[in-house]
């Protein structure tokens, strides 16, 4: 098989293996809301991790790529990491849903915290694209976008944590939520070092520091 299909190959994993943990995400985000009782199967996102990373070992030990494709397969590995982890988050927020069964919630925060995922979930997905279509410009968005994502996770939690309601029912909706909210938060900054990756695939500069 030719290195440049073994690449391509590659791709389409990491599309899938990608398509798998934004479902992940959306059915978490979903059972938080009260909106359905589903729950992930991230194991199916770590078969995925496990095949990818043997297939770039593959390359490195039998194809001996040169440069631009060593690039490739390296960035791989390193972004189905953050891919992975992305999945574990997705687990999290199903862990702490599942402890708000039965406590009302906030419809405000319902709305804002849908609000920051939906966000989320876009970064996620235009990282994974700017991989696909080798767009560096797309990535650079993403790792931009970043700074409006702690902004509101910093404004949730406020809101969360200041809001003045005599229901003792609210105090662990708003500890869960808070937690919620922090795992977004993650999912973002693993969207960043993807597109991070990238960059460092196309360009062969991590971080703005010449590696490759």
């Amino acid at each position: 098989m030719k290195l440049e299909t073994e690449i391509d190959n590659l791709k389409q994993m990491v599309l899938k293996m990608s398509d798998v943990v934004v479902d992940n995400i959306d059915i978490s985000i979903n059972n938080y809301l009260g909106k359905t009782d589903d729950i992930v199967n991230d194991d199916i996102v770590d078969k995925f991790e496990r095949l990818i990373e043997e297939m770039c070992l593959n390359i490195l030990l039998k194809e001996r790529p040169y440069a631009s494709d060593l690039k490739q397969v390296t960035g791989i590995l390193k972004l189905v990491t953050d891919l992975e982890r992305i999945g574990d988050h997705a687990e999290d927020i199903i862990t702490f849903s599942n402890k708000l069964k039965g406590v009302p919630g906030d419809p405000k925060h319902h709305d804002n915290i849908d609000n920051l995922a939906q966000f989320v979930i876009d970064m996620l997905k235009k990282a994974v694209n700017s991989y696909i279509n080798a767009d560096t410009k797309t990535a650079q968005e993403v790792i931009d976008a970043d700074d409006y994502v702690d902004q509101r996770y910093d404004a949730i939690v406020e809101e969360l944590a200041h809001a003045k309601i005599e229901d003792k029912s609210y105090l662990p909706f708003a500890i869960y939520s808070t937690l919620v909210v922090k795992y977004l938060e993650r999912i973002a900054d693993h969207s960043v070092n993807i597109a991070e990756w990238v960059i460092y695939i196309e360009s062969g500069f991590y971080k703005d520091k010449k590696i490759y």
